[in-house]
């Protein structure tokens, strides 16, 4: 287990779940601009190649390898010619890092035959040159690639390990030092490549939190009204038809006038609690910004019930001031295509809850085409203390 863990380790930091689409989308970015550094790279070596390649080594290893590796080169070329679109999310990351692994894996066991090839066939005193020139390779694939977990460590231990069990069995002093060196750099190359991916993963945490402090209203921690606008958005692309319920603390400015303004936060955070509640499956809960919150879902999902549902859990709830609230509540539905539909439905469900605050507050209105219908009308409770 132990040996299964340590193994595991070489391939780098273990990725949360929830970051990993987002790492995934970083690593596609790093590896697609190294990657065509490194095909063109590999391209202006090949004549070196071929000009150093054994006498003996025979025209597949001096001529034939060259060839294959410079039409794989111009071929990822090709296919790298433009970066992933952050659009496409981490599908389109996912291919580029399957191409860049695969060309980077063919190109290293294409190197590798060559170097073994020209090391078996070369003079004494020559023959420890090619098993060097691989090693150079070798590491400099793996610094390219070592934004990929699992991609540089294999591409090391294809490249690298053949070469330096050959030297060990040479019984030269100085062919076993080399095997040694190279075992040697290539473990320090892995230690820098966990050390790269875990930069890395900070990175990706870091903007994860961001994005989402950026998102969350600081004082409830509901999604603020960036977040429902984008949440509209994502459930617009498929043309859906929504429902939005915009929900008012009634006379809030008398509790922050008459308890403070620290007690009102707790008010709002006590009335946050009841709306996340409901914030299940494609339900999201928002603060809108004062004591104005929001339910936005499609219309099967947020049922008109809901808005009665809260109106008599409000007015039943213990708040941190000792006494009842009530709310009001205007709701709206219309079908979503575009960010305009937002202003259309907000409008909807702002005027309907104006009618409910001018109706009495207390209940809930619902805006169709312009036609108000009231949902409930409930006598508004009396002050209580705890």
């Amino acid at each position: 287990m132990d040996l299964l863990r340590t193994c595991t380790g070489l391939l780098g930091p273990r990725i949360p779940t929830h970051l990993r689409e987002d790492f995934t989308l970083l690593t596609a970015e790093h590896m697609h601009g190294q990657a065509r550094l490194l095909l063109a790279g590999f391209i202006f070596s090949l004549p070196m190649c071929v000009y150093g390649a054994s006498a003996g080594a025979g025209p597949f290893i001096a001529y034939g390898l060259p060839a294959l590796i410079f039409v794989l080169c111009v071929t990822g070329l090709v296919a790298l010619r433009t970066p992933p679109d952050r659009d496409k999310g981490g599908e389109e990351a996912r291919r580029v890092i399957s191409l860049v692994w695969k060309l980077s894996l063919t190109a290293s066991v294409l190197g590798g035959i060559w170097c073994l090839g020209s090391w078996a066939t070369a003079p004494a005193e020559t023959r420890v040159y090619y098993p060097a020139i691989m090693s150079l390779g070798a590491l400099t694939v793996g610094y390219c690639l070592m934004a990929a977990r699992g991609l540089g460590p294999t591409v090391l231990l294809i490249t690298l390990v053949p070469a330096a069990i050959a030297l060990t069995t040479t019984g030269e002093t100085m062919d076993f030092v080399l095997a040694i060196s190279m075992i040697i750099a290539g473990a320090f190359q892995i230690t820098m490549m966990k050390r790269h991916q875990g930069l890395l993963l900070s990175l990706v945490e870091e903007r994860h939190q961001s994005a989402k402090q950026a998102r969350m209203d600081f004082l409830t921690g509901l999604a603020n009204r960036r977040a429902l606008i984008e949440r509209f958005l994502e459930l617009a692309k498929g043309r859906r038809t929504l429902r939005l319920m915009v929900i008012d603390i009634d006379r809030f400015k008398e509790i922050n006038d008459r308890h403070g303004h620290d007690v009102g936060d707790d008010v709002l955070r006590a009335f946050a609690q009841l709306l996340r509640i409901h914030a299940r499956g494609e339900i999201c809960a928002a603060r809108l910004g004062g004591e104005e919150f929001a339910l936005l879902a499609p219309v099967e999902a947020l049922d008109t019930a809901i808005a009665l549902q809260l109106l008599v859990e409000i007015r039943g709830a213990y708040m941190p001031h000792g006494e009842a609230v009530t709310a009001s509540i205007g709701v709206a539905e219309g079908s979503a295509s575009e960010l305009a539909d937002w202003t259309v439905l907000y409008g909807q469900a702002d005027r309907a809850l104006y009618r409910a605050k001018n109706e009495g507050r207390n209940r809930a209105m619902s805006s169709q085409d312009g036609d108000l219908t009231e949902y409930d009308t409930a006598p508004e409770p009396q002050a209580r203390t705890a």
